[in-house]
């Protein structure tokens, strides 16, 4: 393959080339261990090599993190904000490349690449924005005056999953940069490519700037670095998005060296439908909450609760539906579902339908890979018991499990059954029912509940919203008695 033919320009535009050093420490790149090799989803050919660096490396790259700290703290917040910014207009550059680094590398289609690209740069305008809130409070009284400070942890890790690398970076990462933190990006193996891409641009705004590297750092390797960072004490703030199971352990780890968590894991949402709902508006909601997410992402919805009065006329319209979607090259316009970044996770996708199967559910339509070949599969609808352990489950692929209910009892029931944190988008004409809902005692145990909209427009995050910034620093007081 000519990497630098007019199929794969883009990966010159980002700075990438066909040998990659993975670890980015001490504000210079370095790489010697066993490579790692990314495939492009689209057609199996190489995009590039990438070798990690070494446990001395690591040491390194903290050290030097550790140090930069007490520069990036004393550095005014307004500069900090600035610096933000231009990561912001460097990333909005290269919009288009990093898309198609995002489309090939992870095998989402190139308009849903494009719009979780789009997600890192408004963070960065949020981030700026929320760090305008004052982190000082003075009150007085008649004999003392009290001080209350916010003040930066120091060192932030940041884990991202392969299917999320931009977004989940950019709902953590600017947030604590402008809070006077340095970041440690441990990008995933399987998408290492989107990493050193964006670790070029933001090296670069910290070069121009006359910054040392060290205020933020990456690394990319095997599953040596992701335990290094979680038991490291130099480290008093780690967040880590991605499987539950890894997560328990991981804030487990954290929390046992005193050290704090921010765990963001793949979550079990849910869609309702009420009588009243519109069942052609159902249908499409359905498919965006489903297929038109991400795909692999952690909003999209995995059970569908459906008004036993609709319940048929909708499922046959959605099976209709389901059979039109457009499956194919993500890079191609009108391609709605694109493919599984990995050969695992398409073993994983077959393994979680022998399951479905032997806990007694029906495959109602798809259920298997593709006619084309690589990591496709089909969207799948299935129709199971409420009472079936996979209900509970988790998992990244366009797989929807369907329930007839007949009371809003047994809703709330089941959402209750599953503790992943999860949101529920209910679609329905009547919003006094969900007030009254929310009001009694059984109320839905869940993240969010959103009303007549869809998750395309919803990214539940710990990263993002008023008050987030306090994630990121810890409260010092002083009092001062006369």
């Amino acid at each position: 393959m000519d990497l630098f033919s007019s199929q794969y320009e883009f990966l010159d535009e980002i700075g990438l080339s066909l040998a990659n050093p993975g670890f980015f420490v001490n504000g210079q790149w370095k790489g010697y261990s066993e490579e790692i090799t990314s495939l492009s989803s689209v057609n199996n050919e190489v995009l590039g090599k990438v070798r990690g660096g070494s446990m001395a490396d690591y040491e390194e790259g903290v050290k030097a993190c550790c140090i930069a700290v007490e520069l990036w703290m004393a550095t005014p917040v307004t500069t900090r904000c600035k610096i933000v910014t231009e990561i912001s207009k460097a990333l909005e550059a290269k919009l288009k490349p990093l898309s198609e680094l995002v489309a090939h590398e992870v095998g989402k289609p190139l308009t849903k690449a494009i719009a979780e690209v789009k997600e890192v740069i408004d963070a960065c305008n949020s981030a700026v924005q929320y760090s305008k809130q004052s982190q000082l409070v003075v009150s007085h009284s008649s004999n003392h005056v009290e001080y209350e400070e916010w003040r930066p942890y120091g060192v932030i890790a940041v884990i991202t999953p392969s299917y999320l690398q931009c977004a989940a970076l950019g709902q953590i990462a600017w947030l604590a940069l402008v809070t006077g933190n340095c970041v440690i990006w441990r990008g995933h193996v399987e998408s290492p490519l989107v990493t050193i891409s964006i670790t070029k641009l933001i090296a670069g705004v910290l070069e121009k700037n006359n910054l040392t590297g060290s205020i933020f750092t990456s690394f990319e390797g095997g599953s040596e670095l992701n335990k290094a960072i979680v038991k490291d004490t130099r480290i008093p703030l780690v967040s880590f998005k991605g499987n539950s199971q890894v997560g328990k352990v991981v804030k487990h780890i954290v929390v046992e060296r005193f050290g704090k968590c921010l765990l963001e894991s793949d979550r079990n949402n849910a869609i309702t439908f009420l009588s009243d709902a519109d069942i052609q508006l159902a249908v499409e909601a359905i498919v965006r909450d489903t297929v038109g997410t991400d795909d692999q992402g952690l909003s999209t919805c995995h059970r569908l609760f459906l008004h036993e009065s609709i319940y048929g006329d909708v499922l046959d319209r959605l099976r209709q539906r389901y059979g039109s979607i457009t499956i194919g090259n993500p890079l191609e316009t009108g391609t709605e579902l694109g493919l599984l970044f990995s050969h695992a996770t398409k073993k994983q996708f077959l393994q979680l339908i022998d399951a479905i199967k032997s806990q007694g559910g029906k495959i109602l339509t798809g259920g298997s890979d593709t006619k084309y070949a690589r990591n496709f599969v089909q969207p799948t609808i299935v129709e199971i018991s409420t009472s079936a352990n996979i209900v509970k489950g988790e998992w990244v692929f366009p797989v929807i499990l369907v329930f007839k209910y007949q009371s809003w009892e047994e809703v709330i029931e089941t959402n209750n059954n599953v503790c992943k944190g999860s949101s529920n988008f209910i679609y329905t004409g009547q919003a006094e029912v969900i007030s009254t809902w929310l009001r009694t005692i059984a109320s839905p145990d869940m993240g969010n509940i959103y009303v007549n909209k869809p998750t395309t427009a919803t990214r539940d995050s710990l990263g993002l919203g008023n008050e987030s910034w306090k994630q990121y620093m810890w409260l010092s007081r002083c009092e001062i008695h006369t």
